[in-house]
């Protein structure tokens, strides 16, 4: 018995559009996606090198993930989600560590967005739970007071990581020496 054969729907051919970052991300090209339709393409995802955002080799190991909220004419307009170090760069870094504390805070911004850091703080020794605890309080403080203090387009800059990484190893380094790595900023 032959099996029916499915009629195959064509909605007519695929355009490009251009995907850009906001203005407060430059206004960079990303480049193309395809569609049949523009209103498709309202809520997909796009991950791209942060390299490509901020045109430094320095953020190469970062990624930022972009979400495509309005399309107008043959541009899509996007917003950031999540911006990240990649697992594999983590990783590299992780192996010298002999102590690892993982802080995850959630704090809203000024402009009532929900945020989610994940700060990654890596020790070369082993320290008892005063220590690790006390590590974990600034960590926590800090970065709800930095998330609190900012609307959501500050944090989603290229720069955020950087900056909040260095100003916590500095405070920590009245603790303990340690390395700080911001994992991964998300809107929750």
């Amino acid at each position: 018995m032959a099996k029916p054969t499915k009629k195959l729907l064509k909605k007519g051919k695929k355009k490009g559009f251009n995907v850009v970052t906001p203005d407060y991300l430059n206004s960079v090209e990303l480049g193309q996606i395809t569609a049949f339709e523009p209103d498709t393409l309202i809520g997909r995802t796009v991950c791209v090198p942060l390299k490509e955002v901020s045109g430094s080799m320095r953020d190469g190991t970062s990624k930022i993930k972009l979400r495509i909220v309005k399309v107008q004419g043959e541009t899509c307009q996007t917003e950031p989600m999540q911006l990240f170090v990649q697992n594999a760069q983590v990783q590299r870094i992780d192996r010298r560590a002999k102590e690892r504390i993982i802080c995850i805070v959630d704090e809203v911004t000024k402009d009532k967005q929900p945020i989610r850091v994940k700060a990654y703080i890596l020790l070369n020794n082993s320290v008892i739970r005063k220590v690790r605890t006390a590590i974990h309080t600034a960590t926590t403080n800090y970065i709800k007071t930095f998330i609190s203090t900012r609307e959501t387009k500050d944090i989603f800059s290229v720069t955020t990581q950087r900056t909040i990484a260095n100003h916590l190893k500095d405070d920590l380094k009245k603790i303990y020496p340690c390395s700080v790595i911001i994992w991964k900023i998300t809107k929750a």
